[in-house]
């Protein structure tokens, strides 16, 4: 049974990430704020944020300075850009999510106001969506271009934390699908020491732009080549210029699309690329040693490839299509 908190939240939305948001992330939410947190600070990458991106945080204490938040005040916050569609939309944190061992100091009341203000984001989400989409935006002559919905009712939230969406579930939102992944964490630091697996005339560089379609042929995974370009990436090629395995970091950080070619598995490339791009990319985040990965529980070889850097299984996530016009009908 949920409880239901009695304290009006407010949403405050920026177009830059303000750094008392970042400074709070930092001090009191790590490491469930991370993915959020990188995301945010992503933005400092050269094309890692649009004109269309929007910064939300929902507090229970509307007249306090995010500055002035204890690790104990609940609260919410969000990193959204519409236009960023199929691909991951919103990034979602409350701080309801900290983790097992230190509880929100006040219990049921403060956890049900996290929550809330989670909530009130998704509900700001859909007036921003309103918005985007409006009759005579370029975003709506896009969409009728295409013969696509003219006003998208689901928005994609990435990396959102069961806690979050469970607590999301019980206010009343409604989740057109859900894929859970399990979150497998390891540390920069912990990193095994790996053999070089490359073989005269094979060489480590980042991915080329012509070789994104092969890239995106390999995965399920809903992304364009306008993001790639933008992400760190690391791969194999051979002498004549063939690609034989790659990894990329996604906007939070995050390994991805690690992938070798079939006739090359078994002999340690796959590894050798994730442990070479952490070591070699991720400081461009920030100085954290956290790294981690979203693996699909009926995805062995992922798995094992994360039990051989480390890691473990932290807490568990979903790509979720938030359906806002059901959850807010009347909005």
């Amino acid at each position: 049974m949920s409880v239901e908190s009695s304290v009006a939240v407010a949403v405050t939305v920026y177009t830059q990430p303000p750094e008392d948001l970042i400074s709070l992330l930092q001090t009191h939410h790590r490491p469930h704020a991370l993915p959020l947190l990188r995301r945010l600070r992503f933005t400092r990458f050269p094309g890692g944020i649009t004109e269309h991106a929007r910064i939300l945080v929902a507090s229970s204490a509307p007249g306090l300075e995010l500055r002035a938040h204890t690790q104990d005040t609940p609260f919410a916050a969000a990193y959204l850009d519409l236009s960023r569609g199929p691909e991951t939309e919103i990034w979602l944190y409350a701080s309801l999510e900290r983790r097992p061992g230190t509880p929100l100091a006040s219990g049921a009341e403060e956890l049900a106001t996290a929550a809330e203000c989670a909530y009130q984001i998704l509900r700001q989400v859909k007036t921003l969506r309103e918005a985007f989409y409006a009759p005579g935006t370029e975003h709506a002559a896009v969409q009728r271009r295409e013969g696509l919905d003219l006003r998208p009712g689901r928005v994609l939230a990435g990396t959102l934390s069961e806690a979050t969406r469970l607590a999301l579930l019980n206010r009343g939102v409604v989740f057109g699908y859900v894929s859970v992944f399990d979150k497998w964490m390891f540390s920069l630091g912990g990193l095994p020491e790996v053999p070089s697996p490359l073989a005269e005339g094979m060489e480590w560089r980042p991915v080329r732009r012509e070789d994104i379609p092969l890239m995106l042929s390999r995965t399920n995974i809903a992304r364009k080549e306008r993001t790639i370009v933008l992400l760190p990436s690391m791969a194999v090629y051979r002498s004549d210029g063939t690609p034989i395995a790659w990894v990329l970091l996604g906007p939070d950080s995050s390994l991805s699309n690690l992938h070798c070619e079939e006739e090359w598995r078994g002999k340690g490339f796959a590894k050798a690329a994730a442990v070479k791009i952490l070591r070699e990319r991720l400081r461009e985040y920030d100085d954290d040693e956290h790294c981690w990965a979203d693996v699909a529980p009926d995805n062995p070889k992922s798995q094992r490839v994360c039990k051989s850097l480390g890691g473990k299984v932290a807490w568990s996530v979903s790509w979720s299509g938030i359906d806002l016009d059901r959850s807010f009908p009347g909005q």
